[in-house]
């Protein structure tokens, strides 16, 4: 068994994995909302509060995995601990407390293992992914299963409320002013649309799998179907200043830890979707969590292949 951590800006999560033949199972997935993003203080530094509150979830996993001795553990962070000043201090107060080395995934690391990890199970050779996570947003485009061009935007779901939203959902100018940012950091940070063919998007991460619940549940679909249409997005953005009550009632419900998040994630994909002028999401099980773990086992010489 293995074990992987995943120190995310919002969510905190310790998966075990059983390997049967070259196949990746989960068989324990822990979630801890730990929203690191709001314990960053004026000076760009995780708070002495903020470090704790991390430990306290670290050592319970460490409670979890003392059941487990002979379970190998990797434990890694994104834009959690990537895009705070005081990384360093944080990772010594980690090793210290919890016994735990942790590696930060660079932005391009973290885009390039999120394909690594969804790779295993894509049907499509071409398309583009993005991994809306709570503190940053990951983009890989890939043609003939190759990857063209990787790159990572400098926020996500909970950073881009925490800036523009006053309340639970954003308003009418919020939700302009974040479409603003989006679209000037798509600009900035990677490569024009034009060429590009209209390739199905590949949604990673909470919010992804947030907006996917969303639709089966307004829509009626059956679990199992992975994909919805891009105007989905739009008109959740539109429920959202017309019925925002009932927006909020289907929300508790169905990913009441995302209630704030959610709607920043749908506005980060809608304009990524947009942008590159695509006309469905297709929802990936797998990411870099995934991507991570099949990593550190080649480098052990272990080749678990792609998933069943």
């Amino acid at each position: 068994m293995y074990c992987v951590i995943d120190i995310g800006s919002n969510t905190v999560r310790l998966v075990i994995y059983r390997v049967q033949g070259q196949t990746l199972r989960p068989i324990l997935n822990n979630k801890v909302a730990a929203g690191l993003a709001s314990y960053v203080d004026k000076q760009n530094r995780l708070t002495p509060e903020g470090i704790q509150k991390l430990i306290r979830i670290l050592q319970e996993f460490e409670q979890i995995l003392s059941l487990l001795p002979d379970c190998q553990v990797f434990p890694f962070a994104t834009a959690s601990l990537r895009n705070v000043d005081n990384t360093q201090q944080v990772l010594q107060a980690i090793q210290q407390q919890c016994r735990f080395s942790v590696r930060v995934l660079s932005g391009y690391e973290e885009a390039m293992l999120d394909y690594r990890g969804a790779a295993r199970a894509l049907n499509h050779a071409s398309g583009f992914m993005a991994d809306i996570g709570g503190g940053s947003t990951e983009l890989i485009f890939f043609q003939d299963g190759r990857v063209l061009s990787a790159g990572s935007l400098p926020f996500g779901s909970l950073t881009l409320h925490r800036k523009f939203c006053s309340g639970v959902f954003p308003t009418a100018k919020e939700i302009k002013r974040m479409e603003a940012e989006v679209s000037s950091a798509l600009s900035l940070h990677l490569p024009s649309s034009q060429g590009l063919p209209a390739l199905p998007v590949y949604a990673i991460g909470g919010s992804a799998r947030g907006l996917l619940s969303l639709y089966q549940h307004s829509v009626d679909i059956p679990s199992p179907r992975l994909e919805y249409p891009c105007s989905f997005l739009e008109e959740l953005l539109a429920r959202s200043e017309k019925k925002p009550r009932k927006l909020l009632r289907e929300i508790l419900k169905i990913a009441p830890d995302r209630v704030h998040t959610l709607l920043p994630g749908a506005l980060i994909l809608h304009v990524i979707a947009r942008t590159y002028q695509c006309q469905r999401i297709l929802t990936s099980r797998y990411g870099v969590r995934e991507g991570y773990l099949d990593y550190m086992l080649k480098s052990q010489g272990e080749d678990l292949g792609r998933h069943a």
